[in-house]
This record gives C-alpha cells, structure tokens and sequence, in this order.
C-alpha cells in the first residue's frame, strides 16, 4: 500500500484555492489538474508499505512525535513550480518552525534519512516538460498569480494512495490531533 503523511485542508480552504486557480486551469486545460478534494500538503511520503507492523510502526511513531505539537497556522504566498521529469505546479507556504520541527522530529523516529530539506507545498497540476519559451511564459504567470490562503492545522493525517481509473483517492488510514494552545 502506497501511504503518506500530510495536512488535510479544511473543505473551505480547498474551495477557496480551487476558485483562485480556476483562470488558469481554464488556460493550461490540458494540464493534469488535482481535484480539489485531493488538496493536502504532504509531509513525508514513505512509499510502498506492507500492512501490519510496518504500518502500526509509522503510526506509533508519528504518534509519539506529534503528542506535545501545538496547533499553528500556514500562509500561502504565491505559486511556483518544480521541473523533474515532468512539471509540478505547487503553492508555496511560509516557513513554520513548528512544522519544520514535527515533519524532522518525525523523519528520527522513523530513521528516515532524507537529504531534501521540507520545504511545504501543495501541487495542484502535473504535465509533461514544457518548451523552454513556454516554461518562462508559465513561471511568469504564476508569479502573477495571487493566492491567499492561511488554515489553522489542528491535526496531521496518515493516507492510503489509492489508483482508480488513473485517478487517486486518498483514504484516510489515521489522524493525530495537535495540541490546543491554552491562553492565559
């Protein structure tokens, strides 16, 4: 089973950067485009995993690193993309602390050893490499591009990526509540 950890997006938020993103959907329609419902920002990707004690150990152990994590917030600022073997589109988030220091305290207790610093991110479209003068036309787009987005992230999720016609469904596998923070 392919399995993820990642923030779900409350249905409000998802609906209001699925209406920020509708112009340029519309233009770059041939684009594989994320459906709203599958709006999340994943934290680690472990990949293939078998069920059983391999699973109930990601699951202990992101457990353990999250009981003492106070809620925080995250603020969008922009979109940009990521060039592999194809072109990922993604919303940038600002730099939280909290989170840089769970998705870390996380990757230890799994010994997961990842030479890519996290940076937070949320694709919303895939598609083949483009031209180079199509790349610097799209880039300049998304730099146009406003996207205003802030949540309050209450809990982390663990997922099952599930293919079905070539689409994903993500199953929800486990949810891990963060702290409340009390004022005073």
């Amino acid at each position: 089973m392919r399995v993820f950890l990642a923030i779900e997006l409350p249905l409000r938020v998802k609906r209001q950067l699925d209406a920020q993103i509708s112009t340029l959907k519309k233009e770059y329609a041939v684009f594989n485009w994320v459906a709203k419902e599958n709006f999340h920002i994943t934290l680690i990707f472990f990949g293939e995993i078998r069920r059983g004690p391999e699973l109930d150990k990601i699951k202990q152990k992101v457990e353990e690193a999250s009981y003492d994590v106070n809620v925080f917030r995250l603020y969008s600022f922009g979109a940009d993309l990521f060039l592999n073997s194809k072109i990922v589109l993604h919303i940038n988030f600002k730099r939280e602390k909290t989170l840089e220091e769970l998705v870390s305290k996380i990757k230890n207790n799994l010994q997961i050893e990842d030479q890519k610093k996290f940076v937070p991110h949320l694709t919303i479209a895939r598609y083949r490499v483009p031209s180079k003068q199509q790349y610097f036309h799209l880039k300049k787009k998304l730099q146009k591009l406003s996207i205003d987005i802030d949540l309050s992230v209450t809990k982390i999720h663990l997922f099952q990526s599930i293919l079905e016609e070539q689409k994903p469904i993500y199953k929800k596998l486990a949810s891990f509540p963060l702290l409340k923070q009390i004022r005073s």
